[in-house]
């Protein structure tokens, strides 16, 4: 129930700025939140918040809401609470809004199979970025291929980032995204090979992956490193299309499915919303959550590596 706390203190400001069709639109959302839980956001959990998210993208999925519907209902509850959290604090008082960092994956589409490389044109470019001795291309493309991590991930990384296991694995800390921390396994053929690359860039702290300005990599860069290798061997047949980053993310995703970690695994390990892994079903025609990348069905060769600094 909407509390007269919430429409004294809280609903008063959105009433008086906002205009009438907005503020119908606002009054709704806030109203299907309190259908929800049972009570205004004036109280808010990490669970409520996530039952809500879950809950949208559920309706998404059945056909009762248009992704666009979702997409503006999550932005009205990040403002409210936004709001909230401003006047809580401001009156000496705690709060939370954990639907800041949320946002909805993007629509979901089920991938045809041809929708990523196939493994003899993943050896194709990951073999072009061996014999051009670029390591940095051949760990970034193997990062993503390998474990899945996105453009943005391989962008942030950080050497504070790299620790290791009981078993002396080496591992990556990932930040909190959602209020989620992901603890990833490193397979051990990446992990040699980060090892390497880490000792002859002579990396000490910071950021793993620079561009050539020496500043950190962005991922406008990375996608024209993965460009500049595509372009190439699509000219010379070894690559039926150009691909992205995304897509070769994509391709984690699938041959770790292949190798027969569940989705529930590879959703978490990937930080994939679980609910929308039903995109790869096609492509694989058909709880050891962190390690889910050890299923994934590509062996990276390492031995061709050059182990001199890569200017």
């Amino acid at each position: 129930m909407i509390s007269v706390k919430f429409e004294d203190e809280i609903w008063i400001y959105f009433q008086t700025n906002l205009s009438t069709r907005t503020r119908k639109e606002y009054w709704n959302v806030v109203r299907d939140f309190d259908r929800l839980t049972g009570h205004d956001p004036l109280r808010l959990t990490r669970k409520e918040a996530l039952n809500y998210y879950n809950n949208l993208i559920e309706k998404v999925n059945a056909n009762k809401l248009s992704y666009n519907t979702a997409v503006m209902r999550l932005s009205v509850m990040k403002s409210v609470c936004t709001f909230i959290e401003t006047y809580t604090v401001n009156h000496g008082k705690r709060y939370v809004n954990y639907f800041e960092s949320m946002s909805l994956p993007e629509q979901d589409k089920i991938l045809p199979k041809d929708a990523i490389p196939d493994a003899r044109e993943i050896d194709n470019l990951l073999g072009a970025a061996l014999n051009a001795n670029d390591n940095k291309a051949f760990l970034i493309f193997s990062l993503v291929i390998k474990m899945g991590l996105t453009n943005q991930e391989i962008c942030s990384l950080n050497k504070e980032f790299i620790c290791r296991d009981s078993e002396g694995h080496l591992c990556f800390n990932m930040p909190p995204k959602n209020h989620i921390s992901r603890f990833l396994v490193i397979p051990d053929d990446l992990g040699i090979l980060l090892d390497t690359y880490i000792d002859a860039e002579n990396i000490q702290s910071g950021a793993i992956f620079l561009n050539i300005r020496k500043n950190r990599i962005k991922m406008r860069d990375t996608e024209r490193l993965l460009a500049s290798y595509t372009e190439k061997l699509v000219k010379s047949r070894k690559l039926r299309k150009h691909y992205t980053m995304q897509t070769l993310r994509h391709a984690a995703i699938s041959y770790m499915l292949m190798g027969g970690a569940s989705k529930d695994e590879v959703a978490a390990y990937t930080g994939v919303t679980g609910k929308w892994m039903n995109r790869y079903d096609r492509i694989i025609a058909s709880d050891v959550i962190n390690v889910a990348a050890n299923y994934n069905v590509i062996n990276i060769n390492i031995s061709g590596i050059d182990n001199n600094r890569h200017e």
